[in-house]
């Protein structure tokens, strides 16, 4: 069984959760699942990690620094 991807799923890239910046593969940013509900992945670029920039979680509303 294979599994294809539209062209939209293979190439679109991160987007930073707090400010909405595309990331660069290579930028040293965070990725991980929501702390609260654990079932969307966020995304944060190192420089709002740097500055405590928030960011909210689509599905559950979950704030964080």
């Amino acid at each position: 069984m294979t599994m294809r991807l539209s062209l939209r799923e293979e190439v679109e890239p991160p987007v930073c959760s707090s400010c909405g910046k595309i990331m660069h593969p290579k930028e040293k940013g965070a990725i991980f699942n929501c702390p609260n509900c654990g079932e969307v992945t966020i995304y944060r670029d190192m420089y709002c990690r740097l500055q405590g920039v928030s960011y909210t979680c689509p599905k559950c509303g979950f704030v964080g620094p």
